[in-house]
């Protein structure tokens, strides 16, 4: 699994597209808001975005639960084939007013938090430079 994480509209996804360059395109799937659900090939490459829109379609359960969840169900793709998850830097804003949207904020650093601990890369893009926050090298 890799992490790209950057603030909105910083170039994430260019990113992601442009490291793929060398990649058949029917390799590559690109879902926004969503976990799929259906079975993948070794060699394609499933592409999440927009984690807030599936934390806001969970909000019965607490943050811990949604992030545990999200967690397993990338872990489970992971396995099957490689993972790159896109995430909205959301924490470094001023703490929202309204309840449901620190829920949200709160729920995607800790979802952001067991990622990173699962990821074995881990870039940050901002306004398009990227910096490497965390690389391995070996097979696992």
């Amino acid at each position: 699994m890799r992490v790209i994480i950057g603030g909105a509209y910083n170039g994430k996804k260019a990113y992601v597209k442009n490291s793929l360059l060398h990649i058949d395109q029917k390799f590559i799937h690109f879902f926004d808001g969503e976990i799929p659900s259906t079975q993948f090939t070794e060699e394609a490459y499933v592409v999440i975005s927009n984690f807030e829109k599936i934390i806001l379609g969970m909000t019965d359960f607490d943050e811990d639960e949604i992030a545990n969840q999200l967690l397993e169900a990338i872990k489970k793709l992971d396995k099957q084939t490689n993972v790159i998850c896109i995430c909205n830097d959301l924490g470094r804003g001023v703490v929202p007013i309204e309840k449901e949207q620190r829920k949200l904020r709160d729920t995607c650093g800790r979802l952001y938090q067991r990622l990173f601990e699962e990821s074995k890369s881990i870039v940050r893009i901002w306004y398009g430079i990227p910096q490497i926050i965390k690389e391995c090298y070996v097979n696992e």
